[in-house]
């Protein structure tokens, strides 16, 4: 079984196939992997479809890091 954050790296990779294969909790969205906003929203779509969980609007724009990402699915699972 894959752990989150396995998860979460494959998210990644297919919305943002450039992005770095080292993703790692402290990976800053913007600045390190060159996620743009419309490429998050995708992430965050494929994360809820995947985890079974609801990423609220207001949760968007806290979403900076993959840390982020790992917290949103483990405060709703």
């Amino acid at each position: 079984m894959n752990t989150t954050l396995e998860r979460v790296n494959e998210i990644v990779l297919y919305v943002v196939p450039d992005a770095n294969t080292g993703i790692g909790p402290a990976d800053r969205l913007a600045e390190d992997l060159g996620i743009d906003s419309l490429s998050l929203v995708e992430i965050l779509i494929q994360v809820e479809k995947r985890f079974l969980i609801t990423v609220d609007d207001s949760d968007i724009s806290r979403v900076e890091s993959v840390q982020d990402i790992l917290d949103l699915v483990h405060r709703q699972q």
